[in-house]
């Protein structure tokens, strides 16, 4: 990793949503990113079938319902980024959520995609469940699962350190898109809860010792590097991250996932299944690339 080159933000995001009332957070923030990065929004709705009533007595009529509800979903659009200068394009295709995500996705290089919760789907469903899973696996493209309201820019940030390749990767990401940034890398430090004081002190320092060579291989100039602070907890991964969190008001979470895994199985593999379940902030997932060593 070196960060001595201007970093390269997205040119595009891909929003997918239904655009019902519970996307309004992922809305906004796909927004808030698109006006930060100067970059195009596509706004992506896959249609499974017919969803409400009329829908399915068009459909049997033989009306196009499709394209009623394109003319009023860009509509909604309009209105929601009226004032904004920018128009968003609005893709409707038909199919299975996820294979629709990843086609949309595939066509798009450089971008970001953004997902939230679901009409048909809660929140944990939509991060846990097969969406989200093949998803995670399937993207060339970092995945911003969306929690929070948009208060404004991403300015506190976490990255999940186990000191793999996958962690490097993420915290790359997360440096070349929120650039300028204080990072805090984040690294569990399991077992030493009830460890003697002697014990847990050499520990601790050890993991200290750790994420500074895990950054000295990162090859960063001295101002990013300054720019990132190091936090050793103490714990289970998923209680000691979810804590730090919630005390430190963090907005994004960062997290390398692994290549062959199941989404759950993201920063130190099964360990962490349920990670992302008790999450209460905003979750960047980047896969690994095909050559990383997961450590």
């Amino acid at each position: 990793m070196n960060d001595s080159t201007p970093a390269l933000l997205p040119r595009r995001l891909l929003l997918a949503t239904d655009l019902c009332a519970c996307c309004d957070r992922p809305l906004d923030r796909a927004r808030q990113l698109a006006l930060e990065w100067q970059a195009d929004l596509t706004v992506l709705t896959v249609r499974e079938g017919p969803a409400t009533p009329e829908e399915v007595s068009s459909w049997l009529e033989g009306t196009d319902a499709v394209h009623a509800f394109e003319l009023a979903a860009r509509a909604e659009l309009a209105e929601e980024f009226a004032g904004t200068g920018m128009v968003p394009m609005l893709q409707v295709v038909p199919g299975d959520v996820t294979d629709g995500i990843l086609g949309a996705a595939a066509a798009l290089s450089e971008a970001l995609v953004v997902i939230g919760a679901s009409r048909n789907e809660t929140f944990q469903e939509l991060i846990l469940g097969s969406t989200a899973g093949r998803l995670a696996q399937g993207l060339d493209h970092p995945l911003l699962v969306v929690r929070q309201r948009t208060r404004g820019s991403y300015a506190r940030i976490l990255v999940a350190n186990d000191f793999s390749e996958t962690a490097r990767e993420a915290l790359g990401t997360a440096l070349r898109l929120l650039p300028g940034r204080r990072i805090t890398l984040f690294h569990a430090l399991e077992g030493s809860a009830y460890a003697p004081l002697e014990a847990s002190a050499a520990a601790l320092q050890e993991a200290q010792a750790g994420n500074e060579r895990f950054l000295d291989g990162c090859a960063l100039p001295a101002d990013v590097r300054g720019r990132i602070d190091i936090v050793v907890g103490r714990g289970l991964v998923t209680e000691a991250i979810t804590r730090h969190v919630v005390e430190g008001a963090i907005q994004l979470v960062v997290l390398g996932v692994h290549r062959l895994s199941a989404v759950a199985r993201v920063f130190m593999g099964s360990r962490n299944d349920d990670l992302l379940e008790h999450l209460p902030c905003d979750t960047l997932l980047v896969r690994a690339a095909e050559s990383g060593d997961d450590g």
